[in-house]
Protein backbone atom coordinates (compact mmCIF):
# COMPACT_ATOMS: atom_id res chain seq x y z
CA UNK A 1 0.00 0.00 0.00
CA UNK A 2 1.18 3.98 -0.91
CA UNK A 3 3.42 4.71 2.51
CA UNK A 4 2.76 8.49 1.29
CA UNK A 5 -1.20 7.82 1.87
CA UNK A 6 -0.48 6.02 5.44
CA UNK A 7 1.96 8.68 6.40
CA UNK A 8 -0.82 11.06 4.95
CA UNK A 9 -3.18 9.99 7.26
CA UNK A 10 -1.12 9.45 10.44
CA UNK A 11 -0.07 13.01 10.70
CA UNK A 12 -4.04 13.96 9.93
CA UNK A 13 -4.73 11.89 12.56
CA UNK A 14 -1.98 13.54 15.20
CA UNK A 15 -3.59 17.07 14.08
CA UNK A 16 -7.00 16.27 14.93
CA UNK A 17 -5.27 14.50 18.41
CA UNK A 18 -4.01 18.12 18.94
CA UNK A 19 -7.31 20.06 18.63
CA UNK A 20 -9.66 17.93 19.88
CA UNK A 21 -7.88 17.57 23.42
CA UNK A 22 -8.63 20.60 24.61
CA UNK A 23 -12.35 19.64 24.35
CA UNK A 24 -12.01 16.03 25.85
CA UNK A 25 -10.31 16.79 28.95
CA UNK A 26 -13.47 19.80 28.81
CA UNK A 27 -15.53 17.07 28.84
CA UNK A 28 -14.12 14.48 30.82
CA UNK A 29 -13.61 16.84 34.03
CA UNK A 30 -16.91 18.81 33.71
CA UNK A 31 -19.36 15.82 32.28
CA UNK A 32 -17.40 12.81 33.54
CA UNK A 33 -17.39 11.97 29.81
CA UNK A 34 -14.37 8.92 28.41
CA UNK A 35 -13.56 8.18 32.00
CA UNK A 36 -14.27 4.74 31.10
CA UNK A 37 -13.45 4.44 27.79
CA UNK A 38 -10.16 6.68 27.83
CA UNK A 39 -7.65 3.90 28.46
CA UNK A 40 -9.28 1.37 26.31
CA UNK A 41 -9.24 3.50 23.74
CA UNK A 42 -4.84 4.28 24.25
CA UNK A 43 -4.61 0.49 24.03
CA UNK A 44 -4.75 0.14 27.77
CA UNK A 45 -6.41 -2.61 29.57
CA UNK A 46 -7.13 -4.75 26.73
CA UNK A 47 -7.32 -8.66 27.20
CA UNK A 48 -6.03 -11.17 26.34
CA UNK A 49 -8.07 -13.18 23.71
CA UNK A 50 -8.33 -16.83 24.37
CA UNK A 51 -8.37 -18.35 20.87
CA UNK A 52 -7.20 -22.16 21.11
CA UNK A 53 -6.98 -21.99 17.32
CA UNK A 54 -10.57 -21.30 16.76
CA UNK A 55 -11.41 -18.13 14.28
CA UNK A 56 -12.41 -14.66 15.72
CA UNK A 57 -14.77 -12.78 14.57
CA UNK A 58 -14.79 -9.55 15.20
CA UNK A 59 -18.02 -7.23 14.79
CA UNK A 60 -17.17 -3.31 15.21
CA UNK A 61 -20.53 -0.94 16.08
CA UNK A 62 -19.75 2.83 17.13
CA UNK A 63 -22.54 3.74 19.55
CA UNK A 64 -25.96 2.86 20.05
CA UNK A 65 -27.81 2.63 17.15
CA UNK A 66 -25.25 0.59 14.92
CA UNK A 67 -24.92 -2.14 18.19
CA UNK A 68 -28.97 -2.23 18.00
CA UNK A 69 -28.60 -3.04 14.07
CA UNK A 70 -25.65 -5.98 14.08
CA UNK A 71 -27.55 -7.81 16.96
CA UNK A 72 -29.75 -9.99 14.63
CA UNK A 73 -26.57 -10.79 12.42
CA UNK A 74 -24.42 -11.75 15.21
CA UNK A 75 -27.03 -14.49 16.54
CA UNK A 76 -26.91 -15.89 13.66
CA UNK A 77 -23.30 -15.80 13.22
CA UNK A 78 -22.63 -17.27 16.57
CA UNK A 79 -25.66 -19.99 16.29
CA UNK A 80 -23.56 -20.81 12.76
CA UNK A 81 -19.61 -20.53 14.55
CA UNK A 82 -20.48 -21.20 17.98
CA UNK A 83 -16.79 -22.23 18.95
CA UNK A 84 -15.93 -19.24 17.19
CA UNK A 85 -14.61 -16.08 19.58
CA UNK A 86 -16.54 -13.19 19.20
CA UNK A 87 -15.40 -9.81 19.95
CA UNK A 88 -17.55 -6.69 19.47
CA UNK A 89 -16.07 -3.22 19.83
CA UNK A 90 -17.35 -0.01 20.50
CA UNK A 91 -16.61 3.91 20.73
CA UNK A 92 -18.75 5.71 22.95
CA UNK A 93 -19.58 4.08 26.27
CA UNK A 94 -23.65 4.33 25.60
CA UNK A 95 -22.22 1.67 22.84
CA UNK A 96 -20.08 -0.40 24.96
CA UNK A 97 -22.95 -0.60 27.67
CA UNK A 98 -26.03 -1.56 24.68
CA UNK A 99 -22.91 -4.40 23.70
CA UNK A 100 -23.32 -5.75 26.99
CA UNK A 101 -26.62 -5.67 27.08
CA UNK A 102 -27.90 -6.66 23.96
CA UNK A 103 -24.92 -8.85 23.20
CA UNK A 104 -24.84 -11.02 26.23
CA UNK A 105 -23.42 -14.13 24.43
CA UNK A 106 -20.32 -12.62 22.65
CA UNK A 107 -16.80 -13.49 24.20
CA UNK A 108 -15.38 -9.87 24.77
CA UNK A 109 -16.76 -6.55 24.46
CA UNK A 110 -13.69 -3.77 23.69
CA UNK A 111 -13.34 -0.29 23.15
CA UNK A 112 -11.74 0.75 19.58
CA UNK A 113 -8.45 2.05 20.26
CA UNK A 114 -7.83 5.52 18.29
CA UNK A 115 -7.04 4.90 15.19
CA UNK A 116 -2.77 5.32 15.45
CA UNK A 117 -1.24 2.50 14.10
CA UNK A 118 1.30 2.01 16.98
CA UNK A 119 -1.73 1.01 19.20
CA UNK A 120 -4.20 -0.38 16.84
CA UNK A 121 -1.07 -2.56 15.21
CA UNK A 122 -0.61 -4.62 18.84
CA UNK A 123 -4.38 -5.05 19.19
CA UNK A 124 -4.61 -6.60 15.84
CA UNK A 125 -1.50 -9.03 16.35
CA UNK A 126 -2.68 -10.11 19.42
CA UNK A 127 -5.99 -10.66 18.29
CA UNK A 128 -5.60 -12.01 14.51
CA UNK A 129 -9.07 -11.77 13.26
CA UNK A 130 -10.51 -14.01 10.72
CA UNK A 131 -13.27 -11.91 9.87
CA UNK A 132 -13.94 -8.31 10.68
CA UNK A 133 -17.47 -6.99 10.21
CA UNK A 134 -18.18 -3.14 10.31
CA UNK A 135 -21.39 -1.52 10.75
CA UNK A 136 -23.09 1.55 8.80
CA UNK A 137 -20.16 4.45 8.42
CA UNK A 138 -17.37 4.23 11.26
CA UNK A 139 -14.49 3.58 8.65
CA UNK A 140 -10.88 3.29 10.60
CA UNK A 141 -7.95 3.02 7.80
CA UNK A 142 -5.36 1.55 10.07
CA UNK A 143 -7.58 -0.66 12.10
CA UNK A 144 -8.97 -1.78 8.91
CA UNK A 145 -5.35 -2.22 6.83
CA UNK A 146 -3.62 -3.49 9.64
CA UNK A 147 -6.22 -6.34 9.87
CA UNK A 148 -6.14 -6.81 6.27
CA UNK A 149 -2.75 -7.16 6.17
CA UNK A 150 -2.80 -9.90 8.81
CA UNK A 151 -5.47 -11.90 6.95
CA UNK A 152 -8.82 -10.74 7.71
CA UNK A 153 -11.64 -10.74 5.11
CA UNK A 154 -13.61 -7.25 5.83
CA UNK A 155 -17.18 -6.77 5.39
CA UNK A 156 -19.63 -4.07 5.82
CA UNK A 157 -23.17 -4.37 6.42
CA UNK A 158 -25.90 -2.00 6.93
CA UNK A 159 -23.94 0.58 4.98
CA UNK A 160 -24.71 4.24 5.03
CA UNK A 161 -22.92 6.98 3.71
CA UNK A 162 -24.46 10.63 4.23
CA UNK A 163 -24.62 13.31 1.44
CA UNK A 164 -21.48 15.49 3.80
CA UNK A 165 -19.69 12.38 4.06
CA UNK A 166 -19.70 11.33 0.31
CA UNK A 167 -18.51 15.15 -0.60
CA UNK A 168 -15.93 14.54 1.97
CA UNK A 169 -14.25 11.58 0.65
CA UNK A 170 -15.14 12.86 -3.44
CA UNK A 171 -12.37 15.65 -2.39
CA UNK A 172 -9.67 12.28 -1.11
CA UNK A 173 -10.55 10.15 -3.91
CA UNK A 174 -6.58 8.46 -3.55
CA UNK A 175 -7.49 7.62 -0.13
CA UNK A 176 -11.65 6.83 -0.31
CA UNK A 177 -10.56 4.43 -3.04
CA UNK A 178 -7.78 2.69 -1.45
CA UNK A 179 -10.01 2.65 1.73
CA UNK A 180 -13.08 1.04 0.08
CA UNK A 181 -10.89 -1.55 -1.72
CA UNK A 182 -10.21 -2.88 1.65
CA UNK A 183 -13.56 -4.62 1.44
CA UNK A 184 -14.33 -8.03 0.41
CA UNK A 185 -18.16 -6.63 0.38
CA UNK A 186 -19.80 -3.41 1.15
CA UNK A 187 -23.78 -4.66 1.84
CA UNK A 188 -25.76 -1.43 1.87
CA UNK A 189 -29.20 -0.39 2.96
CA UNK A 190 -30.64 0.88 -0.64
CA UNK A 191 -29.71 1.80 -3.92
CA UNK A 192 -29.23 5.45 -2.54
CA UNK A 193 -26.57 4.46 -0.53
CA UNK A 194 -24.96 2.29 -3.52
CA UNK A 195 -25.23 4.94 -5.74
CA UNK A 196 -22.97 7.58 -2.87
CA UNK A 197 -20.63 4.39 -2.03
CA UNK A 198 -19.57 4.52 -5.97
CA UNK A 199 -19.35 8.09 -6.11
CA UNK A 200 -17.04 7.88 -3.06
CA UNK A 201 -14.75 5.52 -4.90
CA UNK A 202 -16.11 2.03 -3.86
CA UNK A 203 -16.23 -0.68 -6.36
CA UNK A 204 -19.35 -1.43 -7.85
CA UNK A 205 -19.14 -5.11 -7.91
CA UNK A 206 -18.13 -5.31 -4.18
CA UNK A 207 -21.94 -3.58 -3.02
CA UNK A 208 -24.98 -5.34 -2.82
CA UNK A 209 -28.14 -3.97 -1.41
CA UNK A 210 -29.52 -6.14 1.92
CA UNK A 211 -31.83 -3.69 3.41
CA UNK A 212 -31.94 -2.43 6.74
CA UNK A 213 -30.63 -4.86 9.46
CA UNK A 214 -32.55 -2.42 12.27
CA UNK A 215 -35.68 -3.64 11.07
CA UNK A 216 -34.64 -7.83 11.39
CA UNK A 217 -34.30 -7.17 15.59
CA UNK A 218 -37.09 -8.76 17.53
CA UNK A 219 -38.03 -5.88 19.95
CA UNK A 220 -38.82 -6.82 23.73
CA UNK A 221 -42.66 -6.93 24.25
CA UNK A 222 -43.78 -6.41 27.63
CA UNK A 223 -47.19 -8.30 28.05
CA UNK A 224 -50.11 -5.78 29.16
CA UNK A 225 -49.32 -6.62 32.88
CA UNK A 226 -46.20 -5.43 32.77
CA UNK A 227 -47.32 -2.57 31.04
CA UNK A 228 -49.57 -2.03 33.62
CA UNK A 229 -47.06 -2.59 36.56
CA UNK A 230 -44.58 -0.39 34.70
CA UNK A 231 -47.30 2.41 34.47
CA UNK A 232 -47.87 2.42 38.09
CA UNK A 233 -44.06 2.84 39.20
CA UNK A 234 -43.62 5.37 37.31
CA UNK A 235 -46.82 7.05 38.35
CA UNK A 236 -48.69 7.09 35.31
CA UNK A 237 -52.73 6.51 35.69
CA UNK A 238 -54.32 4.30 33.22
CA UNK A 239 -56.49 6.92 31.82
CA UNK A 240 -53.36 9.45 31.01
CA UNK A 241 -52.07 9.95 27.77
CA UNK A 242 -48.67 9.48 27.69
CA UNK A 243 -45.97 11.32 25.35
CA UNK A 244 -42.20 10.21 25.26
CA UNK A 245 -39.63 12.02 23.75
CA UNK A 246 -36.90 9.82 22.48
CA UNK A 247 -32.97 10.10 22.02
CA UNK A 248 -33.49 14.15 22.22
CA UNK A 249 -30.33 16.69 22.13
CA UNK A 250 -29.96 20.11 23.49
CA UNK A 251 -31.64 22.25 22.42
CA UNK A 252 -34.55 19.78 21.37
CA UNK A 253 -35.95 19.91 25.10
CA UNK A 254 -36.14 23.57 25.41
CA UNK A 255 -38.48 23.88 22.03
CA UNK A 256 -40.44 20.98 23.22
CA UNK A 257 -40.95 21.89 26.54
CA UNK A 258 -41.89 25.59 25.20
CA UNK A 259 -45.07 24.12 23.13
CA UNK A 260 -46.33 21.79 26.00
CA UNK A 261 -47.18 24.98 28.22
CA UNK A 262 -50.36 25.43 25.69
CA UNK A 263 -50.82 21.79 25.08
CA UNK A 264 -50.81 20.97 29.13
CA UNK A 265 -53.58 23.53 29.09
CA UNK A 266 -55.90 21.30 26.66
CA UNK A 267 -54.72 18.13 28.65
CA UNK A 268 -53.44 19.19 32.01
CA UNK A 269 -53.10 15.10 32.62
CA UNK A 270 -50.58 14.62 30.01
CA UNK A 271 -47.84 12.69 31.27
CA UNK A 272 -44.32 13.66 29.52
CA UNK A 273 -41.49 11.21 29.64
CA UNK A 274 -37.91 12.56 28.49
CA UNK A 275 -35.18 10.26 27.56
CA UNK A 276 -31.98 11.85 26.02
CA UNK A 277 -29.65 10.37 24.25
CA UNK A 278 -26.40 10.88 26.14
CA UNK A 279 -26.40 10.19 30.04
CA UNK A 280 -24.23 13.08 30.35
CA UNK A 281 -26.67 15.25 29.68
CA UNK A 282 -29.42 13.80 32.67
CA UNK A 283 -28.21 16.87 35.02
CA UNK A 284 -28.64 19.27 32.63
CA UNK A 285 -32.07 18.36 31.51
CA UNK A 286 -32.90 17.80 35.00
CA UNK A 287 -31.89 21.53 36.03
CA UNK A 288 -34.01 22.55 32.67
CA UNK A 289 -36.88 21.32 34.00
CA UNK A 290 -36.39 22.52 37.37
CA UNK A 291 -35.75 25.89 35.75
CA UNK A 292 -39.04 25.64 33.94
CA UNK A 293 -40.89 24.88 37.19
CA UNK A 294 -42.39 21.64 36.32
CA UNK A 295 -43.63 19.00 38.54
CA UNK A 296 -41.11 16.05 37.80
CA UNK A 297 -39.00 13.24 39.03
CA UNK A 298 -36.38 11.48 37.59
CA UNK A 299 -36.25 7.34 37.21
CA UNK A 300 -33.38 6.85 39.83
CA UNK A 301 -35.55 8.51 42.80
CA UNK A 302 -39.17 7.44 41.42
CA UNK A 303 -39.81 6.38 45.02
CA UNK A 304 -40.52 9.67 45.60
CA UNK A 305 -43.24 10.58 43.00
CA UNK A 306 -46.51 11.79 44.15
CA UNK A 307 -48.44 11.23 40.84
CA UNK A 308 -48.92 14.69 39.85
CA UNK A 309 -45.41 15.09 37.74
CA UNK A 310 -46.01 16.15 34.84
CA UNK A 311 -42.86 15.41 33.17
CA UNK A 312 -40.46 11.99 34.56
CA UNK A 313 -36.71 12.48 33.61
CA UNK A 314 -35.63 8.71 32.23
CA UNK A 315 -31.78 8.85 33.94
CA UNK A 316 -30.82 5.31 32.87
CA UNK A 317 -29.85 3.72 30.18
CA UNK A 318 -31.61 1.31 27.60
CA UNK A 319 -35.58 2.09 28.88
CA UNK A 320 -36.38 3.86 25.92
CA UNK A 321 -38.19 1.06 24.26
CA UNK A 322 -40.12 0.51 27.22
CA UNK A 323 -41.11 4.17 27.52
CA UNK A 324 -42.78 3.83 24.02
CA UNK A 325 -44.67 0.85 24.63
CA UNK A 326 -45.97 3.02 27.68
CA UNK A 327 -46.61 6.02 25.51
CA UNK A 328 -49.31 6.82 22.86
CA UNK A 329 -47.05 9.15 20.74
CA UNK A 330 -43.46 9.40 20.87
CA UNK A 331 -41.05 11.79 19.37
CA UNK A 332 -37.97 11.27 18.61
CA UNK A 333 -35.01 13.31 18.92
CA UNK A 334 -31.80 14.27 16.86
CA UNK A 335 -33.89 15.69 14.02
CA UNK A 336 -35.29 19.12 15.51
CA UNK A 337 -31.70 20.35 15.17
CA UNK A 338 -29.39 20.40 12.10
CA UNK A 339 -26.18 18.85 14.28
CA UNK A 340 -27.52 15.25 14.50
CA UNK A 341 -29.42 14.14 11.42
CA UNK A 342 -32.12 12.14 12.83
CA UNK A 343 -32.07 8.89 14.70
CA UNK A 344 -34.35 5.30 14.33
CA UNK A 345 -37.59 6.78 13.87
CA UNK A 346 -39.06 3.38 13.25
CA UNK A 347 -38.11 1.94 17.17
CA UNK A 348 -42.13 3.27 17.69
CA UNK A 349 -43.77 1.75 14.81
CA UNK A 350 -42.84 -1.89 16.74
CA UNK A 351 -45.05 -1.10 19.22
CA UNK A 352 -47.92 0.31 17.10
CA UNK A 353 -47.17 4.06 18.26
CA UNK A 354 -47.61 7.45 15.95
CA UNK A 355 -44.10 8.95 15.74
CA UNK A 356 -43.48 12.06 15.36
CA UNK A 357 -39.92 13.87 14.35
CA UNK A 358 -38.45 16.96 12.92
CA UNK A 359 -37.16 18.28 9.73
CA UNK A 360 -33.46 17.59 9.70
CA UNK A 361 -32.75 13.74 9.08
CA UNK A 362 -30.80 13.76 5.99
CA UNK A 363 -28.64 10.84 7.90
CA UNK A 364 -32.14 8.69 8.07
CA UNK A 365 -33.58 9.50 4.85
CA UNK A 366 -34.56 6.28 3.68
CA UNK A 367 -36.37 6.01 7.02
CA UNK A 368 -38.30 9.09 6.61
CA UNK A 369 -39.74 8.29 3.09
CA UNK A 370 -41.22 4.66 4.43
CA UNK A 371 -42.42 6.28 7.44
CA UNK A 372 -44.34 8.49 4.82
CA UNK A 373 -45.35 5.88 2.49
CA UNK A 374 -47.13 3.47 5.36
CA UNK A 375 -48.53 7.04 7.01
CA UNK A 376 -47.38 5.63 10.17
CA UNK A 377 -46.11 9.57 11.52
CA UNK A 378 -45.33 12.77 10.54
CA UNK A 379 -42.24 14.88 10.00
CA UNK A 380 -43.13 18.33 11.48
CA UNK A 381 -41.39 21.29 11.17
CA UNK A 382 -40.78 23.35 14.56
CA UNK A 383 -44.01 25.35 13.89
CA UNK A 384 -45.88 22.34 12.93
CA UNK A 385 -45.10 20.26 15.94
CA UNK A 386 -47.30 21.95 18.65
CA UNK A 387 -50.68 21.48 16.13
CA UNK A 388 -50.12 17.97 15.30
CA UNK A 389 -49.67 17.28 18.66
CA UNK A 390 -52.88 18.80 19.66
CA UNK A 391 -54.69 16.73 16.70
CA UNK A 392 -53.02 13.10 17.84
CA UNK A 393 -53.77 13.97 21.68
CA UNK A 394 -57.81 14.46 20.89
CA UNK A 395 -57.85 11.61 18.04
CA UNK A 396 -57.40 8.37 19.72
CA UNK A 397 -59.27 6.54 15.98
CA UNK A 398 -56.10 9.00 14.10
CA UNK A 399 -53.45 7.33 16.72
CA UNK A 400 -54.52 3.91 16.16
CA UNK A 401 -55.01 3.91 12.64
CA UNK A 402 -51.26 5.24 12.20
CA UNK A 403 -49.74 2.91 14.88
CA UNK A 404 -51.12 -0.30 12.84
CA UNK A 405 -49.93 1.11 9.54
CA UNK A 406 -46.36 1.12 11.52
CA UNK A 407 -46.50 -2.55 12.70
CA UNK A 408 -47.47 -3.17 8.52
CA UNK A 409 -44.35 -1.28 7.68
CA UNK A 410 -42.37 -3.23 10.26
CA UNK A 411 -43.56 -6.58 8.67
CA UNK A 412 -42.92 -5.71 5.08
CA UNK A 413 -39.28 -4.91 5.69
CA UNK A 414 -37.52 -8.17 7.34
CA UNK A 415 -35.19 -10.51 6.09
CA UNK A 416 -31.91 -8.03 6.06
CA UNK A 417 -30.28 -10.31 7.89
CA UNK A 418 -30.34 -13.43 5.39
CA UNK A 419 -29.75 -10.93 2.52
CA UNK A 420 -26.51 -10.07 4.61
CA UNK A 421 -25.43 -13.44 5.18
CA UNK A 422 -26.00 -14.71 1.64
CA UNK A 423 -23.76 -12.03 0.19
CA UNK A 424 -20.70 -13.30 2.64
CA UNK A 425 -21.55 -17.04 2.76
CA UNK A 426 -18.05 -17.27 0.67
CA UNK A 427 -16.11 -16.08 3.60
CA UNK A 428 -18.07 -17.76 6.14
CA UNK A 429 -18.20 -20.78 3.79
CA UNK A 430 -13.67 -20.37 4.81
CA UNK A 431 -14.54 -19.68 8.12
CA UNK A 432 -16.49 -23.06 7.93
CA UNK A 433 -13.33 -25.09 6.50
CA UNK A 434 -11.24 -23.40 9.11
CA UNK A 435 -13.08 -24.48 12.09
CA UNK A 436 -13.55 -27.70 10.61
CA UNK A 437 -9.66 -28.28 10.17
CA UNK A 438 -9.34 -27.02 13.57
CA UNK A 439 -11.65 -29.50 14.96
CA UNK A 440 -9.91 -32.56 13.09
CA UNK A 441 -6.34 -31.34 14.42
CA UNK A 442 -7.54 -31.53 17.60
Amino acid sequence: MNVFLILCYECCLWILALLAIPKMLYQLVFYKKYRQSLLPRLGFDYPIFQQNGEPLIWIHAVSVGETKAVVSLVRELKQRFPSSLFVVSSITETGHAEAKRSLPFVDYHVYLPFDFSFIVRRLIKRASPDLVILCESDFWFNFMRLAKAQGASLVLVNGKLSEKSTHRFCKVPFFSKALFELFDFLCVQNALYEKRFIEAGASPEKIHITGNLKLDDEYPQLTAEEVTQWRQKLGIQPDQLVLTIGSSHHPEEQLILQLLKEIWKSFPTLKVIFVPRHPERFQEVGELLEKERLLWVAFTDINRRTGKEQAILIDAMGMLRMCYQLSDIAIVGGSFTSKVGGHNILEPCWYSKPVLFGPHMYSQPELVDLIKEYDAGKQVSEEQLQETLFHLLGDSAERQRMGQNGLELIRSLKGSTKRTLHVIDPLLHQLSVQDMDNNGEE
